[in-house]
């Protein structure tokens, strides 16, 4: 005899529990091979993406080498220094007169920008 004496009807109850759980069940276990299979897609491209991003490194690598860079920043950084002393001397004879202030500006300006100009050649050329 069934629990509330319905035995027909307790059993249809725990035969549509025991469906509504091996439907359950077979949903989560697909949905686990679901993932399992958008992981090994993710592991693939990753791969791809770690492949092509040592590519572009090597290729630039090739391209430009520290040691091509490193002459063009030290003449830029001399030639910075040198506009900077200029840039002084160009300050203190403002107190003289403000024509040869003007001047001296326009000719560290210029050199300034030669140089970065002259920079920006090179490194186009690299």
């Amino acid at each position: 005899m069934g629990l509330f004496g319905d035995d027909k009807r307790q059993d249809q109850r725990l035969d549509a529990l025991e469906q509504h759980i091996r439907i359950l069940t077979e949903t989560v276990q697909q949905n686990q091979l679901d993932i399992a299979v958008c992981r090994i897609g993710m592991l693939a491209i990753q791969a791809e993406i770690e492949t092509a991003a040592k590519a572009i490194k090597d290729r630039l690598d090739e391209k430009v080498s520290s040691s091509e860079i490193d002459p063009v920043l030290k003449g830029l950084n001399t030639e910075l220094g040198q506009a900077r002393v200029r840039l002084e001397e160009s300050s203190e004879a403002a107190v003289e007169t403000w024509g040869t202030l003007q001047g001296g500006l326009r000719d560290a300006f210029d050199a300034l920008r030669t140089s970065l100009e002259d920079a920006a050649d090179s490194a186009k050329r690299i």
